[in-house]
């Protein structure tokens, strides 16, 4: 007899950087808007790691990226924190929400 694969848990509506979305957006990065950030400079910058990124790539929920060659990804500085500030909340009612 087989045994059933246990069902993968659902992923998460929310994850932690949605709670630093708005400390993270207004961190003072020397940058302009139009400048793009690889992946390892996105996670530097988010405080989370190069595997979190691809993953929120994977699953297309992550912060919005430009795909300039087959293995080439970047972050436009401005559509990300566009991207953060859309993530930010003032209360838990409007973040479970």
């Amino acid at each position: 007899m087989a045994k059933k694969k246990a069902a993968a848990p659902p992923a998460p509506k929310t994850f932690h950087i949605d709670k630093r979305a708005s400390t993270i957006a207004a961190l003072p990065i020397s940058l302009n808007d139009d400048e793009l950030l690889s992946t390892s400079e996105m996670a530097q910058w988010f405080g989370v790691s190069h595997q979190w990124l691809e993953v929120r790539r994977h699953r297309n929920d992550g912060p919005p990226y430009e795909r300039l060659g087959p293995r080439c990804i970047r972050y436009r500085v401005g559509k990300v924190k566009a991207w953060l500030d859309a993530r930010s909340h003032r209360g838990t009612r409007e973040y479970a929400a």
